[in-house]
């Protein structure tokens, strides 16, 4: 099936036929003259006319031709660059002159000739110098609209007939004069039109104070020192890279949200804040100049302006303040450049917490309260007056006995308020006025804005929800004792003892003489057995008895606290000694005073639990448990009664919800001891008439368990 071929097919080929026949033309034509040449100055030169007989393999051709010229006496140069070529040939019967028509066809070369030198080189093509078109120009000085057509222009070209129409400035980086740029504007205001011409280009355009347009590649797209204005709506494609005489960039991002991209090098900041302001169209109202604050240095992408400014006027003696979409910009000791306002905490207490250990000391400072008695007034009775009873308990927490204790590091300060301030950095508080409202719990603070701004960044930084953990707090206490006494015991008393006892379950009962008689009686009638009768007074009592106690006390409080905060927990109960003091008044006459105080001693169950979360979950428990009893036993009548004491102390590192057992503290008692009559009491079964014994044995054992379970 044949092929139709359109008309616009056939002149195709046509054309491609034509422009092969000129190249090839031209190529014959450039070799008849080297060959003419060649022959005239074969005269000179009748080395040219030789024979050569020649076989080479893969040889360069300069030495191939070096080779040739050398062994028929031709006078030959051979440019550089002609080493990347190699040859491979047999020649036989050719003349030296074919030879060299032979390699100028083959590797596309020229002969120079300087009298009877040949200079063999490469062939040049010389370019045709393009004619310029005169591009199509429009522009109204009085509207300022400007209309242009390019098409494949060279940048120079075209900026040139640009600048002669319109009498702007157009400035272009070293090496694009030779770009060839394309488009198509109509009635545009300049500005609008110079951007468009670099949108659709690839390139970037900037505006200078002086009224400069500055055309650049995106590739290397940097602004001059000089301050300038950038042309809106530039498009930046690539990464700028900075060239070393710039030191100042910026591309708004969003005029919206006011953000940029910035690099910055040791640049005035008054620039900085009037350029990209004016690029911005912000209302800017200045109460001190800005030429005195220094310069700053910033390479940063999507940045917004506010955030700009803060980090700018960070280290300086100004700031800026806004208001009303206003920036206020000037000197930190301005009125104007002053803010007062409320920062309110959403998840901790402005008030720092400052927990007392109730229960710890309450029962070591008892020990020295007999030093303490003139502060004293809780009961007190004078014998010299009218013995009257005054009682003040409302000066108890006041009194110096007071029994808690701050257990807290923030104890130095005046206040809990005072310590929350003093925790925050020095450099966040810098001329700041910070005063508190523990009713709304929150900071009134007065000072510049910006170091408003860090104080309130900081303080959401640190206003997180605290961690409160419940502490469950079981207390198991066992009590275990057993008890034996046996024997028989007989006496004399001062009464006739009646006769009387318990026989189950245990045996305990004392005869008196009248049952013992009867008893008697009953052996006399035996034989000659007559053993008697006792006196009225005589009493026998026999004893066999056997305890045991089993006591198991469990309490299970639970304490909830916030973390690094103490909580406490005391059960006890409170007893009174007298004390009394002696006062002789007068010299010629001396009258005795005596005051007795009855000052109070207390025995408790104390808990004192102080928990730290660390970030991985952990918990870190400050425990302090204490046991007291009194036991009844008192050095003298009004000394204070005596006390068993057990106390705990310890830090541990936990999981949430493990369990921590303390204690396991263990008192046993083991008592046996008895009484009888010498000798007898140590025959067998004897013994059992003549003695009484008493075996004792009792264990006392306090274990803590406690639970802490952190919530949020």
């Amino acid at each position: 099936m044949k092929k139709k071929y359109s008309q616009k097919h056939y002149l195709l080929i046509m054309l491609l036929i034509i422009f092969n026949t000129s190249i090839l033309f031209a190529q014959q034509d450039r070799m008849l003259q080297i060959k003419t040449k060649l022959e005239s100055i074969v005269v000179d030169t009748p080395g040219l006319t030789e024979n050569v007989e020649v076989n080479v393999n893969n040889i360069s051709l300069p030495e191939f031709l070096q080779t040739i010229a050398y062994a028929n006496n031709v006078n030959l140069n051979i440019s550089s660059g002609l080493e990347t070529y190699s040859i491979t040939n047999n020649f036989s019967n050719a003349t030296v002159l074919d030879v060299f028509l032979f390699v100028c066809k083959e590797y596309n070369l020229d002969i120079d000739f300087i009298g009877n030198i040949l200079s063999i080189r490469k062939h040049q093509t010389i370019k045709e110098i393009p004619k310029h078109r005169d591009i199509s120009i429009l522009y109204n000085a009085k509207n300022e609209l400007f209309s242009v057509d390019l098409k494949k222009d060279t940048l120079y070209v075209a900026f040139k007939q640009i600048m002669d129409k319109t009498g702007e400035n157009l400035v272009f980086s070293q090496g694009m004069g030779n770009l060839t740029i394309s488009s198509y504007i109509q009635n545009m205001p300049f500005d609008g039109a110079m951007d468009k011409i670099a949108f659709s280009n690839d390139l970037t355009v900037t505006k200078t104070r002086d009224n400069y347009y500055l055309f650049e590649r995106n590739e290397d797209f940097g602004i001059i020192s000089t301050p300038e204005k950038k042309i809106k709506g530039s498009k930046i494609q690539q990464k700028p890279k900075r060239k070393r005489r710039s030191n100042f960039y910026f591309k708004v991002k969003d005029t919206m949200l006011h953000t940029l991209d910035v690099d910055f090098e040791n640049t005035p900041i008054s620039n900085i804040v009037y350029d990209i302001g004016l690029d911005l169209k912000l209302n800017m109202f200045t109460s001190t100049p800005l030429d005195q604050a220094s310069t700053a240095t910033v390479k940063a992408k999507n940045i917004s302006f506010d955030l700009l400014l803060n980090k700018i006027f960070e280290n300086t003696s100004f700031t800026f303040k806004k208001e009303n979409n206003i920036y206020f910009f000037g000197d930190k000791k301005n009125i104007s450049l002053r803010n007062s306002v409320v920062v309110p905490l959403q998840h901790r207490s402005i008030e720092v917490m400052n927990t007392n250990g109730g229960g710890q000391q309450r029962l070591r400072r008892s020990s020295v309260m007999s030093n303490r008695i003139s502060n004293t007034n809780y009961l007190s009775s004078n014998n010299n007056s009218n013995n009257s009873i005054s009682t003040n308990n409302s000066n108890r927490q006041q009194s110096n006995i007071n029994t808690s204790r701050s257990n807290s590091n923030l104890s130095n300060y005046n206040n809990q308020t005072e310590a929350l301030i003093n925790i925050i950095p020095d450099d966040i508080t810098n001329d700041l006025d910070i005063k508190v409202d523990i009713e709304l719990n929150s900071f009134i603070v007065s000072g510049p804005s910006q170091n408003i701004e860090r104080f309130k960044t900081f303080i959401t930084s640190i206003d997180k929800p605290v961690p409160v953990i419940l502490i469950e707090v079981m207390v198991i206490e066992v009590n275990k004792n057993y008890t034996i006494e046996t024997g028989i015991t007989a006496g004399i008393g001062e009464a006739p003892t009646p006769t009387q006892g318990k026989i189950f379950p245990n045996l305990d009962i004392s005869l008196g003489a009248s049952t013992i008689n009867n008893i008697i009686v009953g052996f006399n009638g035996f034989g000659s057995l007559n053993l008697g009768q006792v006196i009225p007074n005589f009493y026998l009592q026999l004893k066999a008895m056997e305890k045991n106690g089993n006591i198991k006390i469990r309490s299970s409080p639970k304490l909830s606290t916030l973390n690094g905060h103490r909580a406490s927990l005391s059960i006890g109960e409170t007893t009174y000694y007298a004390v009394t003091e002696r006062n002789i008044y007068g010299s010629l006459n001396p009258q005795t005073s005596e005051i007795t105080n009855y000052v109070p001693i207390d025995a408790e169950f104390a808990v004192n639990i102080k928990p730290l979360v660390s970030g991985d979950g952990q918990i870190t428990l400050d425990i302090n448990v204490i046991q007291s009893t009194f036991n009844g036993i008192k050095i003298a009548a009004e000394a204070p009664p005596g006390m068993n004491s057990r106390e705990f102390n310890s830090i541990i590192r936990v999981k949430d919800r493990d369990l921590v057992i303390l204690g396991g503290l263990e008192k046993q008692v083991k008592n046996d001891s008895g009484s009888g009559v010498p000798i007898l009491s140590r025959i067998p079964v004897l013994k059992w008439f003549f003695s009484s014994k008493e075996r004792t044995s009792s264990k006392n054992k306090l274990t803590i368990l406690i639970k802490p379970t952190v919530l949020y």
